[in-house]
Formats: structure tokens, C-alpha cells, sequence
């Protein structure tokens, strides 16, 4: 065992659970919801049964335009925009039945990047519902593994700006994308775990940067594998990383040849999807000069109700139909407000650099997508697809740049354990009543008149029980001991050895 490892074990031997409360966590998520319940499922249902060409699953018709698949594929989301309507519209449909319908609604045109779709046709079978919890707790294992694995390889000075850019970002909306059957569960895992990964691979040494390296690969191939605008995103990434950590020397120009061919990864992906195209599709915009400067301002100033949908605040989950209340919202996004600040304050030039760009990015490209799309805020492009960049932001926020650090009290921890925790419990409890009950049956015990659950010997209650205690326990564990987020000193040259501090 290698000494760092052995250090990490021997002071933090109760972080040792740390993955398992992430687990099982993710895992309620999983479970929280039945088939079809994320946005788009049906699509991204066909093109997994679909991805690896005609099987015993999917049989393609002429021109490969069609499919014919289980109807259930299709059926599954019957409960969608309805958030009175339960999943026992499901009762009708055969989960194992046969491949008897035809649907053109699948990843026929490449729309979408193939890496995410062939990872999961792995886990078909012949019970739909069965192959779709193996998807997410598979897509919940990977999450917990890659985690595990940057904080372990991070320097321990780094390791609390991945536990706070990832506690304030994922509730309500990031813990139901990162366990669903969406391609975007990966964009935003492999935004977030690899900026920060090649970031800290600029300032290591030896086995550590080799780890490091290979985890931003597998979050480039998982981020700009899923989604088109993904490897957009895992470009600024990049970009995001090597501004932060640029140094004029030889070492650095050998290290950014790793983040050139991601670069070069990024752009084959794009170039073999069309998100704009998939976004605006069918769509017929006036696009003369004196209407597209019209839509401009007020586009801009509705742009942030986007970001706002990332903690609850009036976007719903799945379909966009189970809404969240105002104590999640309010609990999420003053958590991410009132940290943000004291995080943000500890910056330098190349820090507010990032952030001013990212703010910019943040609120310029949802802009000219909708305004060339002639559509309003509301129409299409959604929260889910912004997430990614959230993640990126909030971690260059707890940044720490040279010569400063970021400092949280006792009390300030303790507020954003509390908070955190209670919103993710209601948001949790929330989704799962929608789909067992609908919310014109909403009860405070999950388990009474339940309409919809899946054949298992756990019941619904028990779920949301772990699923909170879980949360709770993770952020009492990581916030807990993130007392700061110190500066982990300059990249490693030739002539000066990264700084390795401890995090207290």
C-alpha cells in the first residue's frame, strides 16, 4: 500500500464508510423512482435496447430509421405531467414481454454521443424493469468509485474543494440526474470529476499524477461520451483547469499534452452529435437581425430561473411534474449563496478569471441557443442541462489559489449539514410519493395506500429512512471535517516540489 494511501487510512479511518453512505444514498435515488420517470426515458430506453445494433431486444427496420422494440420501452412513462397520476399506470404494460412495436424514437441519427448507450446495453434483459435498476445502481457504483478514487488520489489540501463543490450543487435536482437513466447522469460526473482531477494532476508527482490522470480520462470519455454539448462543456473544463494552473515551464508544456488530446476527444464527439439541432429541432425561428437583438434582453434576464431549477426553485423533477417546496430551494441555494461568498472572496486574478468566465458562459449560451431557437426561457433547454457547468463553477469557487485559504466556523458546518440533509430527505421523500401515491394521495407514511412500488421485500419507508440517514451521515462525516480549504502550493517544476498540507 502506497504511503499516502496508508497516511489517509490511519487519520481518517471513519471516512472509510464515506463511500458506503454515498452508495446507499445514490441507491435510494435509484429506487426512488420506476421506469421511465426521468426526462426522456423512453428515447433513451430505445437507443440502450438499440445501441449495439439488431438483437434478440431491438430489431431494426429498413434504413435503420426504425426499431421494433418492447412496447413497454415506449409505455413506461404514462404517468408523465400528471403529478396526481402514480406509477400503476405500469400494471398494464408486459416488462418481459416481445419485441412487437416499431418507434423512430431512439438515437437513430446521432444525436447523441454512442459511449453512454453501449455501456448500458450491457445490462439488457429480458425484464425491463429488472436491466433498468442494474443501469442505475451501476451508474451509482461508478459515481461512488470515481469519487472515492479522486479523493484518495487528490493532495489532502484539495480534497475539500471536491467535497463542497458537490455537496452544494446535487440536491434536489443532482441526485436525481446522477441515478437516472439519462445520458446527463455522466455529462455531469465527468465535468465535475475532471476538471478537478487534471487540475490537480498539474501539481503532483509519481504514482499520484498518474491516477490522476487516468481519472480525467475516464471523466472526458464519460462526460463528452453522452451528450454533445457535454464535450463542449469538458472543453471549458479543460479550459478552466489549465488557466488555473498554467506555469511557464517545461514540465507544464509535457502535462498539457494529456489535456490537448481530450481536447482533440471532445471535439470528434461533438462533431458525431447535434446538440443544437436536437435542441431547436422543428423549431422555425424568425431569425432577421432586428428580431433575434429583440428576444436578446429579455431571454438574458430569465436566463437565471435555469440555474435556479438546479436547486428546486421552480423546475420540478422527472417530467418537470414533481414540483419541489420552498424549504428546498431555500435551504440548497442559501447554502450555495452563503458559501459561495466566503469562498469566493479568497480569490486571485486567475480565479475571478475562471469565474467571470464561467458566469459569462453560464448566462450567454443559454441566451443564444433560445434566442436562435426563437424560443422563450421554458421551452426545451432545461436545468438538467446546465448542471454540469454549475458543478465546474462551484468547484473553481472553493479554489483555493496561492496564499489564501478558505475558512468555515463550527456553526457555519453545522447550519449546512442541517440544511442539506432536510431538503435532500423532503426531496427524496417528495419524488417517491409522486410516483407510489401521486400527490393527490400523499400521506406522511410512504408505505400506507401505496399504488406503485417495485417487487422487493423493502418497502418504500425503509428506503427514505436510509436514503435520509445515509445523506445526512455522509455530510456529517466530509462537512464535518472540512474545516477549510487550504492552498496546496504551485504546480510541480523541475526546481520546487508541490507542497502537500493536511486538511483540517
Amino acid at each position: 500500500m502506497s504511503g499516502w494511501v496508508r497516511g489517509f487510512v490511519a487519520s481518517s479511518r471513519l471516512l472509510l464508510i464515506a463511500p458506503l453512505l454515498l452508495f446507499a444514498t445514490l441507491v435510494a435515488w435509484s429506487v426512488a423512482s420506476p421506469v421511465g420517470a426521468s426526462p426522456d426515458e423512453d428515447y433513451h430506453l430505445v437507443s440502450t435496447w438499440c445501441a449495439t445494433g439488431n438483437t434478440a431486444s431491438c430489431e431494426f427496420e429498413e434504413g435503420d430509421s426504425e426499431a421494433k422494440v418492447p412496447g413497454a420501452l415506449l409505455g413506461a412513462s404514462c404517468f408523465a405531467f400528471d403529478f396526481d397520476k402514480s406509477a400503476a399506470c405500469q400494471d398494464d404494460l408486459d416488462f418481459t414481454g416481445p419485441v412487437d412495436t416499431t418507434t423512430d424514437r431512439g438515437n437513430f441519427y446521432g444525436a447523441y454521443p454512442p459511449v453512454f448507450h453501449h455501456v448500458m446495453s450491457i445490462f439488457v434483459g429480458n425484464d425491463i424493469r429488472a436491466s433498468v435498476v442494474l443501469m442505475r445502481v451501476f451508474i451509482s457504483l461508478v459515481f461512488t468509485l470515481m469519487a472515492t478514487a479522486l479523493f484518495l488520489l487528490l493532495p489532502p489540501a484539495r480534497r475539500p474543494t471536491l467535497v463542497w463543490s458537490w455537496a452544494v450543487t446535487t440536491v434536489p435536482l443532482g441526485l436525481f440526474v446522477l441515478t437516472s437513466m439519462n445520458p446527463s447522469a455522466w455529462a455531469v460526473a465527468g465535468v465535475g470529476f475532471g476538471w478537478l482531477a487534471l487540475a490537480a494532476f498539474f501539481e503532483t508527482s509519481g504514482r499520484r499524477k498518474i491516477g490522476l490522470g487516468v481519472l480525467f480520462a475516464i471523466s472526458v470519455v464519460m462526460a463528452a461520451g453522452s451528450r454533445g454539448d457535454a464535450a463542449l462543456y469538458m472543453s471549458l473544463a479543460i479550459g478552466a483547469a489549465v488557466v488555473l494552473q498554467a506555469r511557464r515551464t517545461r514540465r507544464f508544456a509535457i502535462d498539457a499534452i494529456l489535456p490537448a488530446a481530450a481536447l482533440v476527444f471532445c471535439i470528434l464527439m461533438f462533431r458525431v452529435s447535434r446538440p443544437a439541432e436536437a435542441l431547436t429541432q422543428g423549431v422555425p425561428p424568425d431569425n432577421s437581425f432586428s428580431v433575434l437583438l429583440g428576444r436578446i434582453l429579455p431571454t438574458m434576464w430569465d436566463v437565471p430561473s435555469l440555474w435556479m431549477g438546479v436547486f428546486g426553485k421552480g423546475w420540478g423533477l422527472g417530467w418537470l411534474d414533481t414540483s419541489m417546496p420552498a424549504f428546498v430551494w431555500i435551504a440548497t441555494l442559501g447554502v450555495f449563496l452563503g458559501t459561495g461568498i466566503v469562498a469566493g472572496i479568497r480569490g486571485d486574478v486567475r480565479k475571478y478569471l475562471v469565474l467571470g468566465g464561467g458566469f459569462l458562459v453560464l448566462l450567454l449560451m443559454p441566451t443564444a441557443v433560445l434566442v436562435a431557437a426563437g424560443q422563450p426561457v421554458g421551452e426545451n433547454l432545461q436545468p438538467r442541462y446546465l448542471l454540469p457547468l454549475v458543478v465546474l463553477f462551484a468547484g473553481v469557487l472553493f479554489w483555493a489559489p496561492p496564499g489564501r485559504e478558505i475558512r468555515f466556523g463550527l456553526v457555519q458546518r453545522i447550519v449546512v449539514v442541517l440544511a442539506l440533509a432536510g431538503a435532500q430527505s423532503i426531496a427524496l421523500f417528495l419524488n417517491m410519493a409522486r410516483y407510489i401515491t401521486g400527490f393527490d394521495g400523499i400521506s406522511p407514511n410512504l408505505d400506507l395506500n401505496k399504488e406503485w412500488w417495485w417487487d422487493i421485500a423493502i418497502s418504500p419507508m425503509t428506503v427514505w429512512v436510509l436514503g435520509s440517514l445515509a445523506y445526512a451521515g455522509l455530510l456529517a462525516l466530509l462537512i464535518g471535517r472540512a474545516t477549510s480549504v487550504p492552498w496546496v502550493g504551485p504546480a510541480v517544476s523541475a526546481d520546487r516540489p508541490p507542497v502537500q498540507a493536511n486538511m483540517r
